[in-house]
Formats: structure tokens, C-alpha cells, sequence
């Protein structure tokens, strides 16, 4: 709010009660601000730019008045008893509409001696010329809006931007040359690549001037980026018992740790052997290869089986992989770091940590470990529908032992369902449908 003053005397050197060292710079204004070319200094708008004096001297004494007055926007019906502070249009008080339209046309904080657009000098002009139409004068719409007059006119004279000189620093016909060479010469480089390689030859060029350069030729393109080779899967079984994954994770027992085994069949995510131990060296790797080998009932005809495993030393123990050959398996060790090799045991480990493990702080007992995981594992092979296996179980389809029976299958019930639906709306009879079971 500005000061008011009750002497009737200094009724119009309201503007100097801010110094301009001391106004506000809510627009950049201040002692860093100062005049140049004769133009007007703005100063901060006042939501209530009326004196005392001048709200009585118009007969207004009520403060919904005074706010009307102060708020009032620009038009033919402003006379000439009104004072510029009254009217919004003041060089020291512009008012909440200069205000509002500085800040339309981007006016506000706007840095001295910086040139305008040509978009912004149309948006002036096509305002003061609206505004005279309405009967404000030009000049005090260019005072409101901190605009030169001189300024103005030079723009109505030329309305088009001025041609800009030719830099001094502008490209030789030769260097511009070697850029397209270059390129055409070497299509895959792109602008930055094609900078560094012209400065052996003594061209110093930026890749910014080659991207200029290259741009309107329509030499510029994103490069297409190869897949990483690790997320395209290696290998995808078509049966069961034709790759397994093997890997332990961590548990707590009694506040201790300990370690469940587990061996999964990628192609049905079934589990094929499982222990809980309380350390894994190559003896329990060696007997829950061998567990899950009878449990399956694999024959010395059948074709060999693919096993997934890390590098860690239990794996790689010299006995575990005579043990892997005598069982006719083949060994395929994941690689460091990459924890994608062997993904569906990885996924798994998560799904049973966050719907079994993560559920206890820890387990009482070695005992009642065991029998909570066996139950649960028997929800996910029986009960639990896999998003992976077309919310079918993993049992199920492991029993199954065939996709494209699976996907038929799957496509049966659905038509089976379809009709079963158009019968029950047709006659509203509701004929049992046959599922088959998982």
C-alpha cells in the first residue's frame, strides 16, 4: 500500500513518496533500474492506488467505492476530471490492469536493452491500437505499458524484423563444404562425431554449426538403438523337465539364518525339489539335484536336461559337476551379474518372500518353517492362478506338459462361456456349463 498523505497541497506528488532507490523491484526496478532513451520508469503496482484526499474529492467515501475506483479498467468512459493513478494509466501508478496486461505480453521483469520478438511487437501494437480505439491516447498507453514511443513508431514504420547482418564469424565456403563431405562420405556419424573428426583436418567447427548445417539437408536422425541381448530370452522350453533353474535364498529361523533350496521347471514355474538348510556347501546341492531327479522320474533315455545355475562355489564344486554329468544333465552357469539368466527362479523368490516369508519376523522353529512352507507351496502349485500361465496353475500345466493344449484349452471354455451367455439372454434358461478342472 503506498503512504497516504493529508496535506491537500501534495495531493499530486503522491508518485514521490517511493524514492526510486527505495521503490519496490517486484518488476526489476530500483537502484539498479534506471532511465534510458527517455523512457518511463515503472514502478510497483498498488492494489489500492487512490489517496485520501483524491477518494474524498470525487465524493467516494465508502471503501467498496475506493476499491471500484482503484480497480478500475481501461475504457472510453474514463473522462478527463479523473486523475492517471484513479485511471490505472499513470507512469508512477499503472494499476492492476497495465499490470495485468505488461504481464500478458511478457513485459514483466524484462531486462533492459534486451530486443523484443516479432511476435511480442504485434501483440503491442494490435493492444494500443485496440486501446485507442477505445479513447486512451497512444502515448499513455506506451507510458503504462513502459514501452518508447519512439520505439513504437519505428515498428509501425517496419513492421517486419530487420534483417540481421551477416556475422563476422560466419562459416567459410570450404568448412561448410567439409561438413557435407563428411557426412555423405560417413552417413552413420552423427553432427557431434562428425566435429571431432574434422578437427585433424584443421576445420574447428562446433557440433551446433554442423546441426545447423546438417538440419535443412535432412541429414538428422535418431539413431536406432539395439536391444540388449540379455532381455531376449536364450531359451524357452516347450516341455516339462527340459530346463530347471536352481538357487537358495535367505530365510530367518529362531533369529538365525538359514537357506531354502529350491529347483523350479522354467516351463510350467512348478517346483521340483525344495529344503530348507541351515548353510549350503555342495553336499545339499548334490542331494536336491538328486531328490528332484527321482521325484520326476526322469530315464537315462530321455533327452538331456538343461540346468541353470549361478557360479557360486557349492555349484561349481568339482563333485556337483561329476554328479551333474553321471545324471546325463548339462551344466549352464549364469553370468556375473546378471540375475535375467536365470529370471523365473529369481521371480519366484520374490513371490513366495512376499506372500510367505516376509509374513513372519522370523520362525519359531526349523519344524514349523518346513510345514508353513509346504503349505504354501502347495497353494501356489494347486491354488495360486500364474499371470505367466494364463492364470492357469502351475501344477496344472506342469501335468499337462503342453502350451498349445493349454491355449486351446483356454480358448474352449472361453467360447464354451460365450455361448452358454448368448443362450441365457436369448432364453433365459441357464444351461450348466463343463469345466474342467485344474
Amino acid at each position: 500500500m503506498h503512504e497516504r498523505t493529508t496535506n491537500p497541497q501534495r495531493k499530486r506528488e503522491t508518485k514521490e513518496i517511493y524514492p526510486s532507490a527505495e521503490a519496490p523491484s517486484s518488476q526489476g526496478m530500483g537502484r539498479d533500474r534506471k532511465r534510458h532513451r527517455g523512457c518511463p520508469e515503472v514502478s510497483n503496482p498498488s492494489p489500492n492506488p487512490l489517496s485520501l484526499e483524491e477518494s474524498l474529492g470525487t465524493g467516494r467515501s465508502d471503501f467498496s467505492e475506493r476499491q471500484e475506483a482503484s480497480g478500475r479498467s481501461w475504457g472510453p468512459k474514463a473522462g478527463k476530471g479523473e486523475s492517471e493513478a484513479e485511471r490505472g494509466l499513470g507512469s508512477s501508478d499503472p494499476g492492476v490492469d497495465a499490470f495485468k496486461k505488461r504481464d500478458e505480453l511478457g513485459l514483466t521483469n524484462r531486462l533492459q536493452g534486451r530486443s523484443y520478438s516479432l511476435e511480442q511487437r504485434q501483440r503491442i501494437i494490435q493492444e494500443v491500437e485496440k486501446l485507442h480505439l477505445q479513447g486512451l491516447s497512444k502515448s499513455e498507453v506506451l507510458t503504462s505499458l513502459g514501452v518508447c514511443r519512439s520505439t513504437y513508431y519505428g515498428w509501425l514504420q517496419n513492421p517486419k524484423a530487420s534483417p540481421s547482418k551477416p556475422s563476422l564469424l560466419e562459416l567459410m565456403p570450404t568448412e561448410r563444404e567439409a561438413v557435407i563431405q563428411k557426412k555423405q562420405h560417413e552417413p552413420q556419424w552423427s553432427h557431434r562425431q562428425i566435429s571431432g573428426v574434422l578437427r585433424p583436418e584443421g576445420h574447428w567447427i562446433s557440433p551446433a554449426t554442423c546441426y545447423r548445417i546438417l538440419k535443412p539437408l535432412g541429414w538428422i536422425s535418431s539413431p536406432t538403438l539395439r536391444e540388449a541381448p540379455w532381455k531376449v530370452p536364450r531359451y524357452e522350453p516347450f516341455r516339462p523337465n527340459q530346463i530347471w533353474g536352481e538357487d537358495w535364498t535367505i530365510l530367518s529361523i529362531e533369529y538365525t539364518r538359514h537357506y531354502l533350496l529350491t529347483i523350479i521347471d522354467c516351463f510350467s514355474r512348478y517346483l521340483v525339489a525344495w529344503g530348507v538348510v541351515k548353510s549350503v556347501t555342495r553336499l545339499e546341492v548334490q542331494n536336491l539335484l538328486a531328490l528332484a531327479y527321482l521325484s520326476e522320474g526322469i530315464r537315462p533315455a530321455d533327452p538331456k536336461l538343461l540346468l541353470r545355475v549361478d557360479q557360486g562355489s557349492p555349484n561349481m564344486a568339482h563333485s556337483t559337476q561329476k554328479l551333474i554329468r553321471d545324471l546325463e544333465m548339462v551344466l549352464s552357469p549364469s553370468r556375473a551379474n546378471r540375475p535375467t539368466d536365470n529370471g523365473r527362479q529369481e521371480r519366484w523368490y520374490r513371490t513366495v518372500k512376499q506372500e510367505e516369508i516376509y509374513c513372519y519376523p522370523t520362525y519359531p522353529s526349523l519344524e514349523v518353517a518346513r510345514a508353513s512352507l509346504a503349505r504354501y507351496i502347495h497353494f501356489y502349485h494347486e491354488e495360486r492362478p500364474h499371470q505367466a500361465l494364463w492364470n492357469y496353475t502351475p501344477g496344472f500345466v506342469h501335468r499337462l506338459g503342453n502350451k498349445s493344449q493349454l491355449v486351446f484349452h483356454h480358448r474352449k471354455m472361453v467360447q464354451i462361456a460365450k455361448e452358454r451367455r448368448f443362450r441365457f439372454n436369448q432364453t433365459g434358461n441357464l444351461s450348466p456349463i463343463r469345466a474342467v478342472s485344474n
